[in-house]
């Protein structure tokens, strides 16, 4: 018998009959509970009662589905209005309950940030634990494997060394007539890539520059490492050193791309801060109109039901958004994983359909203005 005969383990499956007759086809989450009422399995669909019934059919011997139908004892759902609301109230149950059978969203993942640290001769670091010493951050990359190697090419591009903390710093200004003459402590100060501040070979001035430039270019407002890169590959060509030109290109690529994820991110927390109408399905039951959605720095924050073309600033609804919108913004590298979770979330729902933000507005439209006095 071949490993992956296809058979049917629940021909009348006792939860079959319960969603054929209770459930219907319009958007929403569902829960499968184990014996002890556990949860077992959080999914999401814009069809409950389609997805739901696809679990009791013909499955493969040893496949996910076939070991969750085996354990299940009660299955629950809930309605929602949109597609939205059940994507993002599915990544909230799941992070809440962590159920076994969930794979997707159901760990923590890890993100790395761009540190700029706050020292006497500044570095550029990659680090999973953001500090709140007033450096700078940039970030968050979900993918943060290669993030080290591509810091340690952008410092060497302005001139900023990569040696550990500990390391003692004599900068060429400081009065010191009695120290003897030091000697780089790493290769790259010999090779010309670190101006070398562990031995006195350049000035705190001529440092911070380098630091001033690496924070320009991360934030987009300066583009000459990318011309410099471009100019030295030109040269290189023109020598005939083809293998060094390459390497400057591939440099040169790696770290556009990496301020080109900086930049991304950034836009990504600017632009998702407003109010959205998401679209209903064509299921949807009559005369079921959209939600009004209020996102606030890439984070749904309140939901309220229907249309709401204005609120009353003093009804209980207004003093809410006024409450959010008066709210000060957590700091980039403050947030947790669940936020920046729900971030990348919306910010893949809108860039997959991008005629939903047509549906969108600004948040202070939401409150309706007072008359002016007399």
């Amino acid at each position: 018998m071949h490993p992956l005969k296809r058979l049917n383990p629940f021909p009348v499956h006792p939860l079959r009959r319960q969603v054929k007759e209770e459930a219907e086809n319009r958007p929403g989450v569902y829960r499968f509970l184990g014996p002890r009422g556990e949860v077992l399995y959080v999914g999401k669909s814009v069809r409950v009662r389609t997805r739901l019934l696809s679990y009791f059919r013909h499955g493969v011997e040893g496949g996910k589905e076939v070991e969750l139908m085996r354990v299940a004892r009660a299955v629950r759902w809930e309605y929602l209005p949109t597609e939205f609301e059940a994507l993002v109230r599915e990544l909230r149950l799941i992070r809440a309950l962590r159920p076994r059978f969930n794979v997707r969203h159901r760990r923590d993942r890890r993100y790395a940030w761009i540190r700029i640290t706050r020292e006497p001769a500044p570095r550029l670091v990659a680090t999973r634990r953001p500090r709140s010493d007033g450096s700078l951050h940039f970030g968050p990359f979900p993918a943060p494997r290669r993030l080290t190697r591509l810091l340690s090419e952008l410092a060497a591009e302005v001139g900023l060394r990569d040696c550990p903390a500990a390391t003692p710093m004599f900068f060429s200004d400081q009065l010191d007539l009695l120290a003897p003459g030091r000697t780089p402590g790493c290769l790259r100060a010999e090779l010309g890539s670190c101006p070398g501040p562990c031995a006195g070979l350049c000035d705190n001035r001529t440092y911070q520059e380098g630091v001033d430039e690496a924070q320009a270019f991360l934030e987009g407002r300066s583009h000459h490492i990318l011309d410099d890169l471009a100019a030295r590959m030109g040269e290189a060509a023109a020598r005939r050193d083809f293998e060094g030109a390459a390497r400057l290109r591939d440099r040169r690529d790696r770290l556009e791309r990496l301020r080109s994820d900086v930049l991304e991110f950034g836009r990504f927390l600017r632009s998702l801060h407003f109010v959205y109408h998401p679209s209903t399905p064509d299921e949807a039951p009559l005369g079921e109109a959209p939600s009004t959605c209020v996102i606030l720095r890439g984070q749904l924050r309140l939901t309220l039901p229907g249309p709401t073309p204005s609120l009353d600033p003093d009804e209980p609804a207004g003093r809410a958004v006024r409450h959010l919108l008066l709210e000060p913004p957590s700091p980039p590298h403050q947030r947790g994983a669940q936020d920046w979770e729900e971030l990348f979330l919306l910010a893949r729902w809108f860039r997959r359909r991008p005629e939903e933000l047509t549906r969108t507005r600004p948040v202070e439209s939401l409150l309706r203005t007072r008359p002016s006095p007399g």
